[in-house]
């Protein structure tokens, strides 16, 4: 019997090697790694897919087409119904790619739906594409029309949600731009460089991609923190402005909204927005526990939502390791980052009983007959504090709201309890931004929502009606 030569021995091993690493390669872009190929808005056959054949509607919670399809003369481009809702249905380039939902939903926009891999094999290997499905956003058009009203060209953003899902209602941010400037190859190279060049920066959706100190909206999570390290609400606990805990605090101290003299329960505190309270009580916790109450609202992390989400940090380090920074950062200053989304979660977690639910833009994905393709229901986060943490703290945002000389007294509603909170947060850059976070109605919450107007004198003054007034409108009032 003959043996086989060591060179050919050799030869063939290297191909079976060469072979298994070129099987394995190929396993892991189509398995592990096609969902995220999938999702690149840079994706050639996403975009090939996309300018010689229509790109599926998408539509809000009423049926009302806010992007489709026209052909023009270099193949289909984009129109746009809403140019309120530019940084959410995003924009659709062959150039310069995809955004908003136009990016996150790409694949079930070109009739390759996740939820359909019959479809994305027959489209990938076969070339054989049915038609394109559809995205409904959860979009309700008077909540979102109350929203763009409601800021009415100043820069700054407003978000609506339903805490009982984590449906996004309303997203407004302004500035804005002009999608379909960008999606048609006419036009996109003057509106990108437009675009991009423009200071204000009008491609950030504000409401998620957004960061700013959230000012004393975040006593919410301190007031959490403290409550479930058995801090007794009703104690009294004195307050003199300034304040400085010792000596070694140096020129900072901490100074009161409204230069206050006496004794502060949690729910006066709350009522009259009082910093030196929340500072007293935070270093009472604690700087790991504030930390890790912050933590649990999703501070500096970002949210899952199936748009693009700013992470926002807790501080520098991610910790309150000084008592300055520690005394800051409870009521609501320090090195703080937040988006509005993530207020508005915290709005929603206090509205449905401790629980997060988790954001989305997008509630269902249809055929083009209008049949259901898949439902998107994330569900909650999860349970983030007690329920009888948030019911206590419920009643004390209400008070903010409701109560005679309360700070959040302008997001009332005729015959509704409110529950929210204002916030004047200090701005390093310039001067500061008003904020309100809120829901409603108090006793079965169907709405959160969360304002900011950046660089307004008045702080919540002016944010609170304008949260008031976009809860009025998810309320149908």
């Amino acid at each position: 019997m003959r043996t086989i030569p060591q060179n050919i021995r050799a030869l063939t091993l290297t191909i079976s090697v060469a072979f298994l690493l070129a099987s394995i390669g190929v396993g892991y872009w189509t398995v592990v790694e096609s969902g995220p190929l999938s999702l690149d808005p840079y994706n050639p056959r996403i975009l090939q897919a996309a300018r010689d054949r229509p790109r599926g509607p998408i539509v809000d919670s009423q049926g009302r087409v806010l992007a489709s399809s026209e052909r023009g003369a270099d193949g289909f481009v984009r129109r746009y119904a809403d140019r309120t809702l530019s940084q959410v249905t995003g924009y659709a380039s062959f150039k310069y790619g995809a955004s908003g939902a136009e990016g996150a939903y790409a694949e079930s926009l070109i009739g390759q739906d996740p939820a359909d891999p019959l479809a994305q094999w027959r489209a990938r290997y076969l070339r054989e594409r049915g038609p394109a499905d559809g995205v409904v956003l959860g979009i309700v058009p008077a909540v979102q029309q109350a929203a763009a009203a409601a800021l009415a060209g100043r820069r700054g953003a407003i978000i609506a949600l339903d805490p009982r899902t984590g449906a996004i209602l309303a997203s407004a941010s302004t500035p804005g731009y002009d999608p379909a400037a960008i999606s048609d190859p006419r036009t996109e190279d003057a509106a990108w460089q437009r675009a991009t060049a423009d200071p204000e920066r009008p491609l950030i959706n504000r409401a998620a991609q957004g960061l700013y100190p959230p000012g004393s909206t975040f006593k919410i999570i301190t007031a959490a923190a403290a409550l479930e390290s058995g801090v007794d609400p009703n104690a009294k606990v004195r307050v003199d402005d300034p304040y400085r805990a010792d000596p070694s605090w140096g020129a900072y101290a901490v100074r009161s909204s409204s230069a206050a003299h006496g004794d502060f329960d949690m729910g006066l505190a709350f009522e009259r927005s009082e910093n030196i309270y929340f500072a007293k009580i935070g270093l009472q916790v604690g700087g790991p526990k504030v930390a890790e109450y912050a933590g649990r609202f999703g501070i500096g992390t970002a949210p899952k939502l199936d748009l693009s989400a700013a992470r926002g940090q807790l501080s520098s380090t991610g910790a309150l390791d000084r008592p300055t920074l520690l005394a800051d950062t409870s009521f609501g200053q320090g090195e703080l980052l937040v988006s509005p989304l993530q207020m508005a979660l915290v709005a929603a977690t206090i509205a449905r009983g401790g629980i997060m639910p988790t954001p989305h833009y997008a509630v269902a994905v249809n055929d083009a007959g209008g049949k259901l393709v898949r439902p998107i229901e994330p569900g909650a986060v999860g349970q983030v504090i007690r329920p009888e943490t948030a019911r206590s703290l419920g009643q004390m945002l209400v008070r903010a709201v409701q109560a005679q000389g309360a700070f959040a007294f302008g997001a009332r509603i005729p015959g509704v309890n409110v529950a929210g909170k204002t916030g004047t947060a200090e701005n390093p850059s310039g001067a500061p931004h008003g904020w309100f976070v809120g829901f409603a109605p108090a006793e079965a919450p169907i709405v959160a929502v969360a304002v900011v107007i950046e660089n307004t004198p008045k702080g919540g003054e002016d944010a609170a009606p304008l949260g008031g007034s976009v809860m009025k409108a998810a309320l149908g009032r």
